[in-house]
């Protein structure tokens, strides 16, 4: 059997994105390799399609992002998948407050040049650890994929030109 396409891997220190994770390997082992987050290097990331991380929204912290564009910005792997709570989202807490002018995904595929899938709501454990937000591409391809009963659960996001950029960080101030 030919290696998995996919690398599946958690934030580091997430409890709950390791034992996702670990679930959704158990059941998808053959198409995907799992990887601790700290082992994660430019040359695995380069030999698989598609990076897979699991996690909550709030362990995405700004060191880690800039951890996984050090990563993804000299690695051939063409999609990442952010499998945490509203990651296509960007928050808005109010006017003139503390907005994010992107989601997370966004300004990751605008900063990458690669596809991002997020989340548009709240992403359950079982919609992870059970394989029900993902499915198998071409036979052999682990990918995110709307669960049969809530459609629109991923959100695909590519680099945006500089007036799509402005524009959507202006709406979400």
């Amino acid at each position: 059997m030919p290696k998995p396409l996919t690398l599946l891997t958690w934030v580091p220190q997430s409890g709950d994105g390791e034992r996702e994770a670990r679930k959704l390997h158990g059941i998808a082992s053959d198409y995907c390799t799992l990887e601790q987050p700290g082992k994660l290097t430019t040359d695995q990331l380069s030999r698989h399609a598609v990076l897979i991380i699991v996690g909550h929204r709030q362990e995405f912290t700004s060191s880690l992002y800039e951890s996984l564009k050090g990563l993804l910005s000299h690695a051939s792997c063409g999609w990442l998948t952010l499998a945490m709570c509203s990651s296509a989202v960007a928050e808005y807490h109010g006017p003139l407050r503390d907005n994010e002018l992107w989601s997370p995904a966004q300004r990751l595929a605008n900063e990458l040049r690669i596809k991002v899938s997020g989340t548009r709501r709240e992403l359950g454990f079982d919609e992870v650890g059970r394989g029900y937000a993902f499915a198998l591409a071409g036979g052999e391809i682990l990918m995110r994929s709307d669960p049969l009963d809530s459609p629109g659960l991923w959100q695909d996001c590519v680099e945006q030109d500089d007036v799509e950029m402005i524009t959507e960080g202006l709406a979400n101030l």
